[in-house]
């Protein structure tokens, strides 16, 4: 395991009053001019990556629920070819079957990852959200159309980096997905686009406790919000990053720990081991779960 993995945060600022029409003769994907207004500050944000040292430059790059025009997802997958790092997006709503609207995320994976600089290709992913807001669901209800709900949940096996657990916005709140993730991932991510930042703020720690594992939550800049929290024993240490403010757009490089988690949660708590433990106890329980690696995974490779 590396000691550390590099993730980058994204945050646009896409602006939902702007980005779709309620009209019920009006498409679901976003208009042009908001698209393409995020999308310079996607292309901004990888910019301002690349011209990092290359040690400190993302293993992984997260872009919040929604932010991606279809159109763009090719020329998403050329900017992950050229930096080498893993790209986790949010894609605007499409219409998989007639009427049916859903709300996917795509996981771009260059061929020479872990190791970045360019790359001669890119593997590609998708996964969905299960649970839709009340305001996804009245705006569908405009269009007389229903919410395409995914049946899938995945655990991405990134290697020395760890294993890696995705959800989007309200799935977040799903709980019967952490009892599956319990014991088996290192990280978890979630993509949003979610006005109530302080419910998330106290939902984090609560799931980093209970997984036992590092939380990164990429919202929206339109209400701020983005957070990475770590169940260090140290409470200073706890909260890595923590963004508030509505309406900015921003970028942020964070590391994360890997190997330090990894072995406290393959090492059962006992009197000789909690006086040197980084870490928070692990949860009643953990220890069968971990054990019980059944759980099918979607490997990054």
């Amino acid at each position: 395991m590396n000691d550390f993995l590099n993730i980058g945060l994204i945050q646009t600022t896409l602006d939902n009053s702007i980005a779709w029409n309620e009209n019920k003769y009006a498409g679901v994907q976003m208009s042009s001019l908001e698209a393409n207004r995020v999308w310079q500050e996607i292309k901004d944000g990888f910019i301002s990556f690349n011209s990092a040292p290359i040690e400190k430059q993302p293993n992984i790059i997260i872009i919040p629920e929604l932010s991606v025009a279809l159109n763009r997802e090719k020329d998403l997958a050329n900017l992950s070819k050229k930096c080498g790092a893993v790209v986790i997006a949010g894609l605007d709503f499409s219409e998989p079957i007639p009427n049916q609207v859903a709300n996917n995320a795509v996981i771009h994976v260059p061929r020479n990852w872990p190791l970045l600089g360019r790359s001669g290709s890119v593997s590609s992913t998708y996964f969905g959200k299960t649970f839709f807001s009340y305001m996804e669901k009245d705006f569908f209800e405009k269009k007389e159309k229903k919410e395409y709900q995914s049946t899938k949940m995945y655990i991405l096996d990134a290697g020395i980096y760890g294993r890696i657990g995705v959800a989007i916005c309200s799935d977040f709140f799903d709980i019967e997905r952490f009892l599956i993730y319990k014991g088996k991932i290192h990280h978890m991510i979630v993509i949003s686009y979610n006005m109530d930042t302080k419910s998330y703020y106290f939902l984090a720690e609560a799931i980093s406790r209970l997984v036992f594992c590092n939380v990164i939550i990429c919202n929206t800049g339109y209400y701020g919000g983005s957070l990475v929290f770590s169940p260090y024993e140290d409470e200073p240490k706890r909260y890595i990053y923590k963004h508030e403010g509505s309406k900015l757009f921003t970028t942020q490089i964070l590391k994360v720990p890997v190997k330090a988690i990894d072995e406290e949660q393959k090492e059962p708590r006992t009197k000789d081991t909690t006086p040197k433990a980084k870490f928070k106890a692990q949860p009643p329980g953990y220890m069968e779960s971990y054990i019980k690696r059944e759980t099918k995974e979607q490997k990054l490779k």
